[in-house]
């Protein structure tokens, strides 16, 4: 006998004559396989289903399940669609030969068996099966995860979907795709970033494995890219998919270490359920894909469940997308500035830029708009770019003109981790001839709380360049102590919400009180944010607060007004001091 061909696995034999078993056995055994042999139809067919099958061989007629009905139940599980099936059989006609291959049989061999040409036969069918193997593995496989690709998910689907409709069930298309992972690329190289996704294959397999005990057509495929794909048949197959979403999710609270590097690839997942949210696959994939989008626009939790609702709005996402890259590309945004003042001689000493954007057909765009999209596009990091080239020009004109102001400006979270917002300062500055000590950068709590190694060094750059550091909204991002001393900043700005009530509501005082004490032990400065009425003013002046900002005392300003109100002359008269207080603004 002829062992020509390496292979592994066990050799399923179906056979209820037991010379026929044993003589099977043998020559699969030539072939370094382990047989396991059976006298009936049903007990080959739930050993093929827990092992790990290299060829099955099976003779037609048995008692129970026959050998046409074994074949046709196993072809219908995927990962026996490349296993070769072999009929052994002493019916020869034609007829027993067209059910054979009708029920996906891969080779027929006739009784009375050739005993010393099997074995070699064997071996071509197993070569032949493992070069479709292959094929199979690089047409429907990603290389990288060895996870199912986007062709073959796609297929999936397509078989689940009539499936589901004739079993009146029905098929949920989880859709996720992972945050700022293309910054992962662009700064840490390709090499890193397939070692993030190998790791994110991992998690979500990992995940899944609790899930799929109970639901047998469960599957998880590498969409292309950063995008993975979770296709689930059930007759509750949205309830399902919501949990199975919520654990993929969950997965990621934990970063992915890498060589010493801390990743946050959170995934955004949004599911669609066939046929509630479309009659097949292509629809129902696209609206996985905008509840996901929703999910990762912020208007949603992290896993967002399709409504109809959500398609106009992401048409609207994307137009506004596109129209910001035109505005950042050609110059059209613009920055005001808003005071800041130290409260004890209500002398200005500083300004904060802030970013405004007016579009010509959708007029001006609240902040909170655009800046959500920056973030979720990748266009933060050019907008960063922009206010500092934006920020150095306003403060060599300010220079030029005899005024030194210190400007704020906002770093997002995405910038200090995947950006170099010390590199462009330094540049930016050297450009304009203008000290980098001019400008603060405003950080807010999440950016501390994630306390990655990227961060901190950025935090260190920019210090090392001479620049101010503060800390926005504080209060809002579940800080705590660990926090502010292991970095802490030159400012500490006490958040809004704490400032509106401060001097009618006890709780929003003693929070106030908590921030200037913490403030004052640290040595660091204290802002307050948002004061509108008098009475806030003065509470925060008689606790000690060193500075304020808010309508009471300017609005934001574009710096012609800046320079009008505040800038000439450089030292407020007493005269006009009086005139500012009788107005309410100190």
């Amino acid at each position: 006998m002829s062992g020509t061909v390496a292979t592994t696995g066990v050799a399923i034999i179906a056979d209820d004559e037991d010379l026929g078993r044993l003589l099977l056995a043998e020559a699969v055994s030539a072939s370094g396989l382990t047989p396991l042999a059976f006298d009936n139809g049903g007990a080959a067919l739930e050993a093929a289903r827990s092992q790990d099958v290299a060829i099955v061989l099976l003779d037609v007629d048995m008692p129970g399940l026959d050998g046409y009905s074994v074949c046709r139940r196993l072809r219908s599980e995927p990962r026996f669609a490349t296993v070769p099936i072999v009929m052994v059989t002493g019916h020869e006609d034609a007829e027993a030969i067209g059910r054979a291959f009708d029920a996906g049989a891969t080779d027929f061999i006739s009784k009375p068996v050739n005993w010393a040409l099997l074995p070699r036969r064997l071996d071509y069918i197993l070569r032949n099966a493992a070069a479709a193997e292959r094929i199979e593995r690089l047409a429907y496989f990603d290389p990288l995860t060895g996870l199912p690709n986007r062709q073959c998910c796609i297929e999936t689907a397509e078989r689940l979907v009539p499936e589901a409709a004739h079993l009146q069930e029905a098929v949920a298309i989880v859709y996720l795709d992972l945050n700022s992972f293309k910054r992962v690329n662009d700064t840490f190289g390709h090499s890193v970033g397939d070692a993030v996704l190998r790791n994110v294959a991992g998690k979500l397999s990992g995940a899944l494995e609790g899930f799929k005990a109970e639901n047998q057509h469960l599957s998880l495929s590498r969409f292309g890219g950063d995008e993975f794909v979770i296709l689930l048949r059930h007759p509750a197959a949205r309830a399902r998919a919501i949990s199975i979403a919520e654990a993929c999710a969950a997965a990621f609270k934990e970063p992915i270490l890498y060589e010493g590097l801390e990743f946050y690839p959170a995934p955004s997942v949004g599911l669609a359920v066939y046929p509630d949210d479309g009659g097949d696959v292509v629809t129902v994939l696209k609206h996985a894909d905008t509840a996901m989008y929703q999910a990762k626009s912020g208007a949603a939790e992290s896993v967002a469940v399709y409504t109809p609702a959500m398609s106009s709005r992401l048409s609207n996402w994307l137009d506004l997308e596109a129209r910001l890259r035109r505005a950042v590309a050609e110059d059209r945004l613009r920055l005001v500035y808003q005071p800041k003042f130290r409260l004890r001689d209500n002398q200005l000493v500083g300004v904060e830029a802030l970013l405004r954007w007016c579009d010509s057909e959708y007029g001006d765009i609240p902040p909170t708009r655009f800046i959500e999209i920056a973030e979720d596009s990748g266009l933060i990091l050019d907008i960063g770019s922009w206010v500092v080239r934006a920020v150095c020009r306003q403060l060599r004109a300010w220079l030029d003109r005899g005024f030194t102001v210190p400007v704020a400006i906002n770093v997002s979270g995405k910038d200090l981790l995947h950006g170099d917002p010390a590199r462009v300062i330094a540049e930016e500055t050297a450009v304009a001839m203008i000290p980098a000590s001019l400008i603060e950068v405003e950080i807010t709590e999440s950016v501390l709380i994630k306390d990655s190694a990227a961060g901190r060094t950025a935090l260190k750059r920019l210090r090392e360049l001479g620049c101010r550091v503060a800390l926005d909204d504080f209060g809002t991002g579940y800080s705590s102590l660990a926090y502010i001393t292991r970095f802490p900043p030159d400012r500490i700005k006490i958040d809004k919400a704490f400032v509106h009530d401060v001097d009618t509501a006890p709780g929003n005082a003693a929070i106030a009180n908590a921030i200037l004490s913490l403030a004052e032990s640290l040595g660091v400065t204290v802002t307050a944010e948002g004061i509108e009425r008098p009475g806030q003013l003065e509470w925060l002046r008689s606790r000690g607060c060193q500075e304020a900002q808010g309508f009471l005392l300017a609005r934001p300003l574009s710096p012609a007004d800046l320079e009008r109100q505040f800038l000439a002359p450089a030292q407020p008269t007493a005269e006009a001091e009086t005139l500012a207080r009788r107005s309410g603004r100190f």
